[in-house]
């Protein structure tokens, strides 16, 4: 949905996955539904942003991939501290990880 232009997460979304793929970028999906037993409830795309896709983090290719995610883990959740009325990050999930690893909770 958009409104003046701009993308608005629908109310039914649960749960946000700021995935990370290598060479270091996130990419963001929005599910209705939650299993914190299982993570592929990521792989559900119920909500996709237009540009969803952040390619370039500046971070060094050089850093190790455990690196790059407890950074990417940090920053989500000092945004999520820190921006409490933005209404992307008021769904009542949100994770972080590697497509083809175990996703890492934020909130």
């Amino acid at each position: 949905m958009r409104i003046n232009n701009e993308e608005v997460l629908p109310d039914n979304i649960e749960a946000l996955n700021f995935g990370s793929f290598e060479p270091y970028g996130i990419e963001l999906i929005g599910a209705i539904n939650y299993d914190e037993e299982d993570d592929d409830w990521a792989c559900e795309e119920d909500f996709i942003l237009k540009e969803r896709k952040c390619l370039e983090l500046n971070i060094d290719n050089e850093c190790n991939w455990e690196t790059v995610l407890n950074e990417i883990q940090m920053i989500l959740k000092e945004l999520v501290d820190e921006l409490k009325e933005l209404l992307l990050l008021n769904v009542n999930h949100i994770t972080t990880g590697f497509c083809d690893g175990d996703l890492i909770v934020v909130k």
